[in-house]
C-alpha cells in the first residue's frame, strides 16, 4: 500500500512539474524531433523511424541539417515499384553526392547522419582532412533484388536504399570501394571503419564481404536496427 501511495505521489510530482512547462532535455526526450546535427542519441532509431510517418519533420530536419535537396511528389508504378515521401538529395550539408540521388526521407536522413558521424571522423583521424564527396551508383531502380526473375522486389524499388562506391577528400584523395577495400595502409583501414560505424546510425549496410554481388559498394538502407554484413 505504501509503495502506490508513493506511486501516485510520483506521479502528481511529475504531472505538477509538466503542467509548469518543464521538459526533458531532447537527448532524453523520446518525443522531441531529431536532431541531425547532433550524435545519436538513446531513442534516435524511434525518433528516425517517426519521420517516416511525419514528412514536414523528415524535411524540416534536413533543412535544419543544411542539406541540400528537392522535395519530390509521391510516384505510383509501375507495378509496386515507386516511392512515398522521397526528396533528390544533393547533399548532406558537409559532403555533396557525386549526382543527385532519389531517396526517401528518412534514408537522405539517415546518410546526414552516415556522413556527420561517420565518414567525416573516420577521415579526419585518418587523414586529417574532410570528406567532399560521396559516390554512389544509383538509389531508386524498378528491379528485384540483384535483377532476379521472381526475387522479392528490391528496396531500391522504393527509393529505400542507395549503393556508395567511394569517396573523395578534400586533400585530393579518391577512396574507391571495389579498389581499396582490401588494400593495406589507410584506405583500406578507412573503408572498414565506415563499414562497421555505419551501422551505428544506418538500419543495415551490406559490404563486400557480404557476397559477390556487393564486391564494389556499400548497400544503405535506414530502417532496421544496425545490420551490417
Amino acid at each position: 500500500m505504501r509503495a502506490f501511495l508513493l506511486f501516485l505521489l510520483l506521479l502528481a510530482l511529475l504531472a505538477l512539474v509538466w503542467s509548469r512547462g518543464w521538459r526533458p532535455p531532447d537527448r532524453y526526450n523520446p518525443w522531441a524531433p531529431l536532431d541531425l546535427r547532433a550524435p545519436p542519441d538513446l531513442f534516435f532509431r524511434y525518433k528516425l523511424d517517426r519521420l517516416g510517418r511525419e514528412p514536414h519533420t523528415c524535411k524540416a530536419a534536413l533543412a535544419q541539417a543544411g542539406a541540400r535537396f528537392t522535395p519530390l511528389s509521391d510516384r505510383d508504378g509501375p507495378g509496386a515499384c515507386g516511392w512515398i515521401d522521397a526528396v533528390r538529395l544533393r547533399s548532406t550539408g558537409v559532403a555533396a553526392l557525386a549526382r543527385p540521388a532519389i531517396v526517401t526521407c528518412p534514408l537522405a536522413a539517415t546518410l546526414v547522419l552516415l556522413d556527420r558521424q561517420v565518414l567525416q571522423p573516420a577521415a579526419k583521424q585518418l587523414y586529417g582532412t574532410a570528406v567532399r564527396q560521396v559516390d554512389h551508383v544509383g538509389s531508386y531502380a524498378c528491379r528485384n533484388i540483384y535483377g532476379r526473375a521472381g526475387a522479392p522486389l528490391s528496396r531500391h524499388a522504393r527509393a529505400a536504399a542507395i549503393d556508395l562506391t567511394g569517396f573523395g577528400l578534400a586533400d585530393g584523395h579518391r577512396l574507391d570501394i571495389a579498389g581499396d577495400w582490401n588494400a593495406q595502409g589507410k584506405a583500406g583501414a578507412f573503408l572498414h571503419r565506415v563499414h562497421n560505424r555505419a551501422c551505428e546510425v544506418a538500419g543495415l549496410v551490406l559490404g563486400p564481404d557480404y557476397n559477390r554481388e556487393h564486391r564494389s559498394h556499400f548497400h544503405v538502407e535506414a530502417g532496421g536496427w544496425g545490420y551490417c554484413r
